[in-house]
């Protein structure tokens, strides 16, 4: 005998409407997932371009200590002496005596007014990593050890500015993207490299810096009309620029033209 219950199923041929809770119950899970995956991934992508910056950075540094683990902490070529040999009587003898130093012993046989004759900002700035090292930390070091890694320690910040411009003109969401890949490439680039080895102590391995500084901080003032106080920083990192290197009119002329 067949039950004359109805069926819990309804009525045959027409299905049941989808209860909205359930939906939205498995719409919020699916969200929750996929943003789940998406935090997971970008902090997998951000932990690989943490890696590749710091690899690119070391690599930087190491890459340029070549000619010291061949031949020791010795400054090489022509002009990186007469450099040493100016920045150790600034040292020795400070700026004033420097700014007016009249040295015979070169460009003979009329000598050379040196404070007047070069751009000093590297001697500058390596006497006075030379005071903050022993005078203020401690540090025992020598002032030629000082001259000679400084091409070396003034690539990484070069790389790190490079990646910087990079950033400021990467399309939105690949800006950390562009700034792995230009520090990866600035730390092995030859044109940069062959001008900030360890032992090269010339104006170009901190001009090198200065101008990336510069160009960095100029296209960072630009970013939105509220930016433009950075625009100081790019003068000063442009006055350093000119304080350290004749190429300054390359900087300048690639500001005029943007």
């Amino acid at each position: 005998a067949m039950s004359s219950t109805p069926s819990k199923a309804g009525t045959p041929g027409k299905s049941t409407a989808p209860d909205p809770a359930i939906d939205d119950a498995k719409a919020a899970k699916l969200a929750k997932t996929k943003a789940s995956e998406k935090a997971l991934r970008d902090t997998l992508l951000t932990a690989v371009r943490v890696v590749i910056v710091t690899l690119s950075l070391i690599t930087s540094f190491q890459i340029r200590l070549f000619a010291v683990e061949r031949y020791g902490r010795v400054i090489h070529e022509f002009d990186p002496w007469f450099n040493f040999r100016a920045t150790q009587y600034l040292v020795d003898n400070g700026w004033t005596k420097f700014f007016t130093w009249y040295d015979h012993s070169v460009w003979y046989p009329l000598g050379r007014p040196v404070g007047t004759t070069i751009y000093p900002g590297m001697q500058v700035t390596a006497a006075s990593i030379y005071h903050v090292l022993t005078a203020w930390l401690g540090v025992d070091v020598s002032l030629n050890d000082v001259c000679v890694f400084l091409p070396a320690g003034f690539s990484i910040l070069a790389c790190i500015f490079t990646g910087g411009i990079a950033y400021e003109a990467g399309s939105p969401g690949r800006k950390w993207s562009a700034f792995t890949a230009a520090c990866g490439l600035m730390s092995v680039l030859p044109a940069h490299l062959m001008r900030s080895v360890a032992g090269a102590f010339d104006n170009e391995c901190i001009a090198v810096t200065a101008m990336t500084a510069t160009f960095y901080w100029w296209i960072r003032s630009l970013r939105t009309e509220q930016s433009w106080p950075v625009a100081f920083v790019a003068a000063l990192s442009y006055f350093y620029m000119v304080a350290a290197w004749g190429g300054y009119t390359f900087v300048l002329n690639m500001v005029g033209l943007h």
